[in-house]
């Protein structure tokens, strides 16, 4: 049998882990619906199933007639694009707390390194964020999209912000903007 790396997010909880022929069985027989995530080990992040395709080797699902086209990952990461951080992050659900290290945070979430894993996919939390670059510590409610246990990459939780402070998202985008200009000087160096 192929190796067990996918995993599969949907009606709130997290399944797998299957094959690759799994997962293609699963989308050609509707079990798993469009609105659901995929993730394969050694990814960062949870993606949309129709991103997934090309992966799994399935042709790109076809839109009915009326319906806009699917965003590909790239065109998602630039409406939610990230910034590398580091710093303290506390996460907590009133029971039980997580200290752990920012990895990369956008407007919409962040991905929290922690080899604690006490939180579930799906369950609410309590952030308190306080990472460099910051004009100052924020608080924030977030969902766990997912846990990732692989060493392979960063191990901890990716995080999606519920509502963000108008001051917070400002100072996010001023962080992504810095690595932005940052990024462009040392390619054009290189050039």
């Amino acid at each position: 049998m192929s190796e067990q790396i996918w995993y599969v997010y949907q009606n709130g909880q997290q399944l797998g882990p299957f094959a690759n022929l799994q997962v293609k069985q699963m989308i050609d027989s509707k079990m798993i619906p469009q609105d659901a995530y995929i993730f394969k080990v050694g990814w960062k992040d949870w993606r949309p199933i129709e991103e997934t395709f090309s992966e799994l080797g399935l042709p790109a699902p076809t839109m009915p007639a009326g319906h806009s086209t699917i965003k590909t990952v790239a065109e998602r990461r630039e409406a939610a694009p990230r910034a590398t951080i580091s710093g303290r992050v506390v996460v907590h659900n009133n029971s039980q707390m997580v200290i752990g290290s920012g990895v990369n945070i956008s407007a919409t979430g962040m991905f929290v390194e922690t080899t604690d894993q006490m939180f579930a996919v799906g369950e609410r939390l309590k952030i308190s964020v306080r990472v460099d670059g910051f004009s100052r510590p924020f608080n924030v409610l977030a969902q766990v999209v997912r846990y990732n246990g692989d060493p392979k990459s960063p191990i901890g939780y990716g995080l999606r912000f519920d509502d963000i402070d108008p001051a917070v998202a400002k100072d996010i985008q001023q962080a992504i903007d810095r690595q932005n200009q940052a990024r462009a000087a040392t390619q054009q160096a290189v050039r």
